[in-house]
């Protein structure tokens, strides 16, 4: 079983967190462009990605755009506290995301949006300060990514979550 998390950066100057999980340990870094991405997905062949960044954005329903995605409402009932995809750095993070999963599903890549605190807290793990938190969140999305692959996640309309 092979597992990368992504806590994916809206901008290649800022590091992404990257992890890959395997039966043999895990190992975190950090990555910055999405050549740098790819290249260390390809090397790991994943039986999953999961990756902490909106897959999609809402449209607009009858003439107003929409500030919370179905997934996100979901969250929200369950005392979770994500960014409203609407807010121009989520925009901008969600295209980056986006076009990475497009080239990932297309190389026969499983990729899922998943939320990292969503994750900790039901896991049972602590909320300490971490040396990196890039990382760390990396670490919470391969949890997921192992969860889901145990049959021990659930779909929150395209969200994935431990569960």
């Amino acid at each position: 079983m092979k597992i990368v998390g992504l806590d994916l950066a809206g901008k290649a100057e800022n590091p992404t967190g990257f992890c890959i999980l395997t039966e043999s340990g895990t190992e975190t870094k950090l990555l910055h462009t999405d050549e740098e991405i790819m290249t260390e997905i390809d090397a790991a062949k994943p039986d999953v990605v999961a990756i902490d960044a909106p897959l999609w954005i809402p449209r607009q329903q009858m003439g107003r755009m929409v500030p919370w995605r179905n997934c996100d409402q979901l969250l929200l009932k369950r005392g979770f506290r994500p960014l409203s995809p609407m807010m121009p750095t989520m925009q901008q993070l969600a295209e980056r995301a986006m076009k990475l999963v497009k080239e990932m599903r297309g190389k026969g890549y499983n990729a899922f949006e998943t939320f990292p605190r969503a994750a900790e807290k039901i896991l049972g793990l602590s909320k300490e300060p971490r040396r990196n938190q890039d990382e760390y969140d990396a670490l919470l999305c391969a949890l997921t990514g192992k969860a889901f692959l145990e049959g021990k996640a659930e779909n929150l309309d395209g969200i994935v979550v431990p569960k």
